[in-house]
């Protein structure tokens, strides 16, 4: 009885009812079981989702059915995978997050850096719906992230200004676009691999990637951008006429009536993951699992891929004809003819890369 009476919330009602029923009155209430002797916190988790059409797309296939199928409330907690991996860093002692979706390159360092912890496969047994590809483990065996869907980066470009095709990545160095192109910056989960491609196409390897920054330090674009929603204002407003970005992004804006169309540069197709991860320290582990379950049923997964275009990881996906022309993999492929990055090792270099590029593109 003591440990209830010193609720906070207890405390409020039993100074409201005295106010008007006097002290006696209130002790009455309270001992009647009238006024609650705890009050009922409504479960609730805060899942780091993506910004833009991306958040959008995981409130309205994951977040908001989750909510309607358990009634456990989800809040929203927008960024890009670099500002959700330095949150979690952040917030490691006491972490306000409880399930986190980040990008394939912060994964791993996130694992490494304890800020998330392994994900029991009994407590989601929904699991066994994944391709065995999409489930991350450590050398150890241990499951420190599922996947959720594929992306690639492609070419974008508006066919009213842009005649002819593009061919190559480099066609965004061609003097007629000066000024109205763009790439991505380090915020985008797949910078550091499409600077990959780039610098081994210049003559560039893992220990030097001088060819590349040396080659951007040329480029005149609009902009380098992190958040994709930016990007889309930029593309809808004729700001620019081409550049490096999703697939998905140009499908959207199609779908909208804006003039875009897309082509896959003979370079290759840098390809990432959008990944769920249970944080380390969250002080709603089972909820957390329970919505991870939920995330990985073929529904949620299948809905992913019919908005925002990203190739679910699923044994069976179930998709509309016109959404299956738009998987990164193409009309007639299936997930396992990408190509995923050695993520580790490109965690080994993102820094340095990161840093070249402030150095020497940004602060040029």
């Amino acid at each position: 009885m003591e440990k209830n009476w010193k609720n906070r919330n207890t405390r409020s009602l039993f100074k409201v009812a005295a106010k008007y029923t006097g002290q006696a009155s209130a002790l009455a209430l309270l001992f009647a079981g009238i006024l609650p002797l705890t009050a009922q916190a409504k479960d609730r988790i805060t899942v780091a989702v993506y910004t833009g059409p991306w958040a959008v797309a995981q409130k309205a296939c994951v977040l908001d059915p989750f909510t309607k199928a358990t009634g456990i409330e989800t809040v929203s907690e927008p960024g890009t995978s670099p500002v959700t991996f330095t949150k979690l860093r952040q917030q490691k002692d006491n972490p306000s997050i409880d399930v986190a979706w980040m990008d394939a390159p912060f994964s791993a360092s996130a694992w490494d850096e304890g800020v998330v912890e392994a994900i029991d496969p009994k407590a989601i047994p929904n699991m066994s719906n994944l391709l065995e590809g999409a489930v991350y483990r450590t050398d150890k065996k241990e499951i420190y992230a599922v996947g959720t869907g594929y992306l690639t980066y492609a070419m974008l470009y508006n066919p009213t200004v842009v005649k002819e095709p593009p061919t190559s990545w480099f066609d965004i160095w061609k003097p007629d676009y000066a000024g109205r192109v763009f790439a991505p910056g380090p915020g985008q989960a797949l910078f550091v691999p499409f600077l990959m491609v780039l610098n081994k196409a210049l003559g560039g390897t893992n220990a030097n990637f001088e060819p590349v920054m040396k080659k951007f330090k040329e480029l005149k674009p609009s902009s380098y951008y992190d958040s994709t929603g930016v990007l889309q204002a930029s593309i809808q407003s004729g700001e620019v006429v081409m550049g490096v970005t999703y697939p998905s992004i140009a499908w959207q804006l199609a779908d909208q009536g804006v003039k875009v169309a897309i082509a896959y540069p003979k370079e290759g197709l840098p390809t990432t993951e959008i990944r769920l991860h249970l944080v380390k320290g969250t002080k709603n582990k089972a909820l957390a699992e329970k919505f991870i379950n939920f995330a990985l049923q073929p529904e949620p997964l299948d809905c992913l891929a019919e908005k925002i275009f990203t190739g679910p990881p699923l044994k069976d996906p179930k998709l509309s004809e016109e959404t299956k022309k738009r998987m990164p993999w193409g009309a007639n492929g299936t997930a396992k003819d990408l190509a995923i990055p050695d993520w580790r090792e490109i965690a080994s270099v993102r820094q340095r890369v990161t840093d070249m590029w402030n150095r020497q593109v940004v602060g040029r």
